[in-house]
């Protein structure tokens, strides 16, 4: 990292990073002006002795002094920039066209310490009027040049790289069945909002992911990374965890599978908590760009901003269970979709705030994003693949929610709002399993009735279908047959009566193959 400094302060915050013990090395290149000498470079470790006394919410030591007095001379925590200490690679030169003196300071640390431990740098120079000026460049590493995965890390974002090349490509092959998944239930006219939402959410989750991935590995070649790219990977996975959230409350309080749509109040509800939880999130991204202090605070949930954010994720989940309860109520016979569902997606949503708090109460600092971006993403991707497999179209799964077709939903929205289809209604679909019968008939004609060729005027009361006679075609005489003709009377067999034929759009066939079965 590079930069440069001026501040009317006598001490200063410059930069933290997680060394190895042995192999971690600290090296500087730092020019600053000869009437702000004598500057000093300060190395702080993690311990409640050193750092959190001198920086942050908690610190109790002011002045300028008193935060130099925590330092060990027998550690070598401090390194004097003035051409007087050898060790420290300081030289004096002239800059002509300025007539000013400046020092130049090149040197090294490595670290030798019982664990893996973060440091914080700072500068000071308690006995300057002037406060501080320098420009600086600091190359904080870990390991041989030559381990990729390790050299430019610090130490608490070790194996966040193959972490996230690992879940990158899980995602992609979620996708491609995602895909799939969603081709085989257009075919069938079951490809429901809900779905889009889904596969949207993984779409989000897909590109989060990789520009995570190429921002991480870039950092990894250069040091500097792709500090843009990472923003907007982070961004892309929020979107893709609002989405499925939003999309867990809806389909628990039924939609696409018990209703076609939401009540007003249900409506307003939703939007009110998934705009709330937009806005905390926009808001963490903005604190962080302009407020972070990254002395005080070493990842996200460390904020106020993060705990408001598992708070929100709570109260989804309590959102959640309620809608889920009362959807099973009104419609038991869903049960084998709804119980696993509300099972597995109750862990999903505590899961989180569970591994953030146990984190920052339990987990070492050294440890913390790793373990909680390898956390988060195997939630998330857990979450859309359990979703996955109870959706899929097959004639096995008797998880599957959809019943009601795209094309019987579009019918109800054109009609009026109190005119429904059978037995369903945009508010209220009917409560068995397969409500809608196919009637065979000429291809790509769909007629849908109720059970025993009835339909519902109203609930629990049916009244026979009257069917239209059918059209005669003009066709030529058929000639006398000789019984015919001798004057006896031939009997004509009555037609097989009509037995309309179930069409389960969870079967393997689509619908056309399961036509050509049946035309004859």
């Amino acid at each position: 990292m590079e930069g440069e400094l001026t501040t009317g302060d006598n001490w200063s915050f410059l930069a933290r990073f997680c060394f190895l013990s042995l192999d971690g090395k600290f090296e500087y290149d730092i020019e600053y002006p000869q009437e702000f000498s004598v500057q000093k470079l300060n190395l702080y470790y993690d311990t409640e002795s050193q750092w959190p006394l001198v920086y942050g919410p908690k610190s109790s030591l002011t002045t300028c002094r008193e935060k130099e007095s925590v330092l060990q001379v027998e550690n070598n925590q401090f390194i004097n920039l003035t051409s007087d200490v050898i060790y420290s690679g300081c030289r004096q030169f002239t800059v002509r066209n300025e007539n000013k003196t400046f020092y130049r300071c090149r040197g090294s640390r490595n670290f030798k310490t019982a664990r893996e431990r973060w440091w914080f740098i700072a500068i000071s120079n308690c006995q300057s009027t002037n406060g501080l000026s320098l420009r600086y460049r600091l190359w904080l590493t870990n390991g041989h040049p030559q381990d990729y995965f390790h050299y430019h890390f610090s130490a608490d974002e070790f194996y966040i790289l193959p972490i996230l090349l690992g879940y990158g490509f899980i995602n992609l092959l979620l996708l491609f069945g995602a895909v799939r998944t969603a081709m085989h239930l257009k075919s069938r006219q079951l490809y429901h909002v809900t779905y889009k939402m889904f596969l949207c959410s993984v779409l989000l989750q897909g590109f989060g992911i990789f520009l995570l991935t190429l921002a991480y590995m870039t950092y990894g070649f250069n040091g500097h990374g792709m500090p843009s790219g990472k923003l907007l990977g982070r961004i892309l996975e929020s979107a893709s965890e609002i989405v499925f959230m939003l999309l867990l409350i809806v389909i628990a309080k039924g939609y696409t599978v018990t209703r076609a749509r939401l009540r007003t109040w249900s409506s307003i509800k939703v939007t009110v908590f998934i705009c709330a939880y937009i806005l905390c999130y926009k808001a963490i991204f903005v604190a962080e760009q302009m407020y972070f202090d990254p002395g005080s605070v070493l990842y996200l949930y460390e904020s106020v901003w993060g705990y408001v954010l598992v708070i929100l994720r709570v109260v989804g989940w309590v959102m959640f269970i309620y809608a889920t309860f009362f959807t099973l109520k009104h419609y038991p016979e869903k049960g084998g979709f709804y119980y696993p569902f509300f099972c597995f997606y109750t862990l999903w949503f505590i899961a989180g705030p569970v591994v953030i708090v146990l984190g920052n109460m339990y987990i070492p600092r050294w440890l913390r994003e790793k373990v909680v971006c390898s956390v988060e993403h195997g939630i998330a991707l857990m979450g859309h693949a359990v979703f996955l497999l109870l959706t899929r179209p097959s004639a096995h799964n008797k998880n599957f929610p959809y019943h009601v077709r795209t094309a019987q939903i579009g019918i109800m929205e054109a009609q009026s709002s109190n005119t429904g289809l059978g037995p369903h209604t945009l508010d209220k679909f009917g409560h068995h399993g397969y409500e809608a019968q196919y009637i065979q008939s000429s291809r790509n004609y769909d007629v849908f009735t109720v059970e025993s060729m009835q339909t519902m005027n109203t609930w629990g009361q049916t009244r026979p279908v009257v069917r239209p006679p059918l059209p005669l075609l003009a066709t030529a005489p058929i000639p006398n047959t000789p019984e015919e003709e001798g004057g006896q009377d031939v009997k004509v067999s009555p037609p097989p009566p009509y037995t309309p034929t179930v069409y389960d759009p969870n079967a393997a066939d689509t619908l056309e193959e399961w036509d050509d079965k049946n035309k004859d």
